[in-house]
């Protein structure tokens, strides 16, 4: 025989091979059975907070890099707890709350079973009417957002986490500048009583006005959460990406928000003399220090009786990550490694978060080997109710 008439007997024999692989295949089953090809994609959930960092510089550059699409729902990460627990396939989720992730989605539950704690915010006095304007000479904010008359904007602090931080926010304020008594007080103030007192006077002088008695350190918290509201002057909105809006029309002339959302949506506010923000480290919720956090504790996240989300001590803004347990993938993970690395940290900068140095993890052990070897265990010095 010839080599072309081998050749022909070969692939005679070939297609009759395929041919009964094939019909072999149906008839069993076994092609019936295959899916087709998965399209490289994840679906996120993440604080409202995180919407121009995440939706309009992270993603576009995490997608371009890897091919990964990336479906994104932001809300107030209460919110979205809830979404995970009615079912809602988020693969991964960002909390503005590490204690909200943790309560909500690790503790005695089984939607996720470690985070990963990978930056801070700070709370800051926000406005768009320059008539509203707070100098950074002018140390006594509290009592422009405090003047009868002037409206402010909060979140809902059953839906989201910086309604109850700007609780804790106010609730610090009135500690710090009426209890000289307290080491941590005089620490803030390194020990200077003449400056304490500066405050003190200009805080008690006011709230006398407004009908407190001398050195209430909830004067603050109960104006703007109990007395604004009722006559309608604080009005709330179910997360603080929506603030903004409330400013612009007008509806409120202050909003309490985190520093990254003035930045990010363009607002004014309340900074000192050096161009940082005025409300200092005590008080912002921004710190990873040993004392201020132990400062942090000594209030709550309570709230009135129309808003309240619990009762955990004050800690600082720390935002977290998880992949939701049903729905790990390695491009869940690999975008969680993006986020909490390099590319992440350069966004956050941008916006005015603080990326860690290095991130902190709670239930290393169960993480993916990949994030386990860029994170380590809870500083010691960082009270557990913090992130748990």
């Amino acid at each position: 025989m010839t080599q072309t008439g081998n050749r022909r007997g070969r692939t005679a024999t070939v297609i009759i091979l395929v041919v009964i692989f094939f019909v072999a295949g149906f008839s069993s089953g076994y092609f019936l059975s295959v899916r087709p090809p998965q399209e490289h994609s994840i679906s996120t959930f993440a604080a409202g907070s995180l919407t121009a960092v995440l939706g309009r510089q992270f993603n576009p550059e995490f997608e371009n890099l890897t091919g990964i699409k990336v479906g994104m729902t932001f809300a107030g990460s209460i919110t979205g707890t809830r979404e995970v627990q009615s079912g809602e396939p988020f693969s991964v989720f960002i909390s503005a709350s590490a204690p909200i992730l943790y309560q909500n989605l690790m503790n005695h539950t089984h939607y996720a079973n470690w985070q990963i704690i990978f930056a801070t915010n700070e709370m800051a006095i926000t406005w768009l009417n320059r008539a509203y304007s707070i100098p950074s000479s002018f140390p006594f904010w509290f009592e422009n957002i405090t003047e009868n008359g002037t409206t402010i904007g909060v979140s809902n602090s059953s839906l989201d986490p910086s309604g109850f931080q700007a609780i804790e926010t106010m609730k610090l304020a009135g500690v710090l500048y009426t209890n000289w008594s307290d080491p941590l007080v005089r620490e803030a103030f390194k020990n200077n009583e003449s400056l304490f007192l500066e405050y003190n006077r200009a805080w008690n002088s006011w709230f006398e006005k407004l009908g407190y008695p001398v050195n209430d350190s909830m004067a603050l918290y109960h104006q703007i959460f109990i007395t604004k509201y009722r006559d309608g002057t604080t009005k709330l909105t179910t997360e603080e990406y929506g603030l903004d809006a409330y400013l612009e029309s007008g509806a409120v002339d202050y909003a309490i928000t985190y520093v990254s959302q003035a930045v990010n949506q363009h607002l004014y506010y309340y900074e000192n003399p050096e161009g940082e923000n005025g409300l200092s480290q005590w008080i912002n919720l921004g710190s990873v220090n040993q004392s201020v956090d132990e400062f942090y504790q000594q209030i709550n996240e309570s709230g009135p009786s129309y808003d309240n989300v619990g009762s955990l001590p004050g800690a600082p803004i720390f935002y977290s990550v998880t992949i939701i347990s049903n729905f790990t993938s390695p491009q869940a993970v690999q975008y969680v490694y993006y986020l909490i690395t390099g590319l992440g940290d350069s966004y956050l900068q941008q916006d005015k978060f603080s990326p860690l140095a290095t991130p902190f993890a709670i239930g290393i052990s169960n993480m993916p080997q990949e994030l386990r070897d860029v994170v380590s265990s809870p500083p010691t010095y960082i009270p557990p109710s913090s992130y748990e």
